[in-house]
């Protein structure tokens, strides 16, 4: 299957995640790389660049924007007036599971692809662990095109293995999953503050894509805009025989 293919994340156009997932891409299709010129993980699907921005081409269809994630895509497809068949978001460095898919940029991206009618995959990987996603890649892209989950109503969300696992258990189409945390900050000087988490004990529901990383699979989670009539995660479920 050929395609024409976008890609961006929110760590930034030269970040080893992208690099890796354009060396990817490349089996299946045309890729071009529109990414943040900085690094801009948080900024889910927030826009800075509604009016002037610089943006830096860097050759082989590779351009960075200074702006958020959401303002790549925007411009990929009405700057640059690309028509991709799929625009695919990542690799991220560290998990975008639970509430963490509400902050995310590399997701971001996505929810902003999904605005015009565009299929979007988002992938994440593990803090600094970009083995696994570099060994399982080419499985994941060809079980979501094998079992037809691109859709232009709801986005792949997928985080690929934790460090703390070996071997996949396998791929599973999930929920998203919510574990609660406790939020603090430690004063600095000259007025700054530091915000830090501490996840507290709680048991992870099955079926969900925190269970899923946990006990060794690779989660894929269908998300989407509230006023779409397609349910991403029965629909996926449907797709690939998963439905109890």
């Amino acid at each position: 299957m050929t395609m024409k293919i976008l890609i961006t994340n929110d760590d930034g156009y030269n970040s080893q995640g992208i690099r890796i997932l354009r060396e990817k891409m490349q089996k299946y299709g045309e890729v071009f790389l529109v990414a943040p010129h900085h690094h801009m993980s948080g900024a889910s699907v927030s826009r800075i660049f509604w009016n002037e921005a610089r943006v830096h081409e860097h050759g082989d269809h590779i351009y960075s924007v200074e702006g958020t994630p959401a303002d790549a895509v925007s411009f990929a497809l009405h700057g640059l007036n690309l028509d991709p068949d799929i625009i695919v978001s990542g690799i991220n460095n560290g998990f975008n599971v639970g509430a963490d898919t509400v902050y995310s940029g590399t997701v971001g991206a996505c929810m902003e692809a999904l605005k015009f009618q565009k299929k979007a995959i988002a992938f994440s990987a593990d803090f600094n662990h970009f083995e696994p996603a570099s060994r399982d890649f080419d499985q994941v892209m060809d079980f979501i095109l094998a079992h037809d989950l691109l859709s232009d109503k709801y986005l792949l969300n997928v985080n690929f293995l934790s460090r703390q696992n070996d071997k996949s258990k396998g791929i599973i189409i999930t929920d998203l999953g919510f574990r609660p945390a406790e939020h603090y900050y430690l004063r600095g000087d000259n007025g700054t503050y530091k915000n830090r988490r501490k996840f507290l004990p709680f048991d992870f529901s099955k079926g969900t894509d925190l269970w899923a990383v946990e006990l060794g699979y690779i989660s894929i989670t269908p998300l989407k805009f509230a006023n779409q009539t397609e349910i991403g995660l029965a629909e996926c479920k449907r797709k690939v025989g998963q439905l109890e």
